[in-house]
């Protein structure tokens, strides 16, 4: 698997229509752009942002659009507006990578007319002009930060030796933008939107859920761990968890404990967190019990640098059902931490 790190000059023209289609949280967050490009924008253009809205069901106009444009390869490249009135290539596009949204074709296409001379609009108010003089600077900055440490790092390196390069994808794209509103929004093909203003730990942390979850299914992972569902110090911290979480089932607590072991051990071997064992202990009612242990023994079994299952496979020999509670204080006093109450 390999990371791309993007700016998108279409995404945050798709976030102005946050703005200036009137949510709150976009407009307290940005006044200055809204005067600038939501102000001025003609009485049309507002009822059609009045429809869009309404039969959305929401004034977060650009998360639905961004994802199914995301299906059309380059979309970042090619102009917005072109992109949205081609519909032979949209037609494609969606045959290709997401038929499963072929019955909604016409509807999302309406969509898109409805929205392009809006954008129009908008771009004639000089915004290209702008986000190439003020934002784009801010978020290339940001790029050059974040490239350097994870090259530096051979993190992408860690990440594939961890899942033995099974069940990942080839490439995850990162797309930075400045009007995000500190929002994190997942598209196609494993890849997000966030905002420029995140942590690097933000950063990965939400980018890697998706594909870290793919594979650990992929791996057959929560068969393996199957024994530890009987364990009452688990099936304690599940309960607990439960209506923090919102995890159905202990199987998927312990699935997802799992991929949360796997994105804290990397992150914090990379040293983008320099305290995983306080991270995780900080999620409430023992939401991440497991996955505690579990990166307490990868930091110190000596068989480390083996593969996720390798690794599993040999923790599972050890027989930890019903060893849990006694697993879990280990952890917390190596980590020279207090244990509190789950």
């Amino acid at each position: 698997m390999d990371i791309f790190l993007h700016h998108s000059y279409n995404l945050d023209l798709l976030n102005l229509l946050n703005i200036v289609a009137g949510d709150s949280q976009y407009q307290k967050r940005y006044p200055q752009i809204y005067a600038e490009f939501g102000q001025p924008l003609s009485q049309e253009a507002r009822e059609v942002l009045d429809q869009v809205t309404s039969a959305l069901g929401s004034t977060l106009i650009s998360a639905p659009i961004a994802f199914v444009l995301s299906i059309i390869p380059q979309f970042d490249k090619a102009p917005l507006i072109d992109l949205m009135l081609d519909q032979e290539g949209f037609l494609v596009a969606l045959e290709q990578y997401e038929p499963r949204l072929l019955p909604q074709k016409d509807q999302l296409f309406l969509l898109f007319q409805v929205l392009a001379p809006v954008i129009q609009e908008i771009e004639l108010l000089g915004f290209r002009e702008y986000w190439l003089s003020e934002l784009l600077p801010v978020i290339e900055d940001r790029l050059y930060e974040m490239e350097a440490s994870f090259y530096r790092l051979n993190f992408i390196q860690d990440i594939n030796n961890l899942f033995n390069n099974e069940n990942l994808p080839e490439e995850i794209h990162i797309f930075l933008c400045a009007l995000n509103a500190q929002h994190g929004v997942r598209i196609t093909r494993h890849s997000s939107i966030v905002d420029v203003s995140f942590t690097d730990l933000k950063i990965f942390d939400f980018t890697l859920q998706e594909p870290f979850q793919s594979a650990v299914i992929g791996l057959g992972i929560s068969a393996l761990l199957h024994p530890l569902v009987d364990d009452p110090f688990l099936q304690l911290a599940y309960e607990k968890s439960k209506s923090v979480t919102g995890f159905e089932t202990i199987e998927s607590y312990i699935q997802e404990n799992v991929v949360e072991a796997c994105k804290v051990y990397l992150l914090y071997k990379n040293g983008y967190l320099p305290d995983p064992y306080g991270y995780l202990q900080s999620h409430l009612q023992g939401a991440f019990v497991l996955a505690l242990v579990l990166v307490d023994y990868l930091e110190w079994n000596p068989g480390g640098n083996l593969s996720l299952i390798a690794n599993l496979k040999t923790w599972m020999d050890q027989k930890p059902a019903g060893k849990m509670m006694t697993l879990y204080r280990q952890a917390m006093e190596r980590a020279g931490r207090e244990i509190g109450d789950i």
